[in-house]
């Protein structure tokens, strides 16, 4: 099992590392635009489109690596005043309840991936972009942050059972 998990973990380091090289593309294609558009009087007709596709890639695919270094904002100030067992079988609720939220979006998000297949759905642009590759990194960016929160629910789980904290971990892996 922990071999599975640290399989999901090194998936979700890889496509927080995939993120950050599409935000240095957006970066290039930005000063390509600015280069283009007041130097050579000529702007580029796609740059608003594929910075549009790449920031959505940033975002999706970034959320199971943010989920894996803990780094997603959570509202604290109450479950510190509480006694750590209360407070640690708090976490491991949110965890579960935050588990089951993902899922059902990423379940959403590949339905609607589909339909984007089936219909073959394309931007009202000049590039007429078919719509299901940018689209991609929803339904991946969302099976990857569940699978992430699998992983520290598991960890938490072992944790409670061995009387640790249930937000002890080792490492960032699980």
């Amino acid at each position: 099992m922990n071999a599975i998990l640290r399989f999901f973990d090194r998936l979700s380091y890889g496509t927080g590392w995939l993120a950050a090289l599409v935000l240095l593309a957006i970066m290039a294609l930005s000063m390509v635009e600015v280069v283009s558009r007041y130097v050579l009087q000529n702007p580029l007709i796609l740059s608003d489109e594929l910075g549009g596709y790449a920031m959505v890639a940033v975002s999706f695919l970034g959320l199971a690596y943010c989920a894996r270094d803990r780094s997603h904002i959570r509202i604290t100030f109450v479950v510190e005043r509480l006694e750590p067992a209360l407070a640690g079988w708090i976490r491991l609720a949110t965890l579960l309840l935050g588990l089951a939220f993902v899922c059902v979006i990423a379940w959403v998000c590949w339905d609607f991936i589909g339909d984007s297949f089936k219909r073959d759905m394309r931007s009202n642009s000049l590039l007429r972009t078919p719509l299901k590759w940018p689209q991609m990194a929803m339904p991946i960016g969302f099976t990857l942050f569940a699978l992430v929160l699998l992983g520290q629910l598991v960890q938490a789980v072992q944790n409670l059972r061995h009387g640790r904290n249930v937000d002890d971990f080792e490492s960032k892996e699980f």
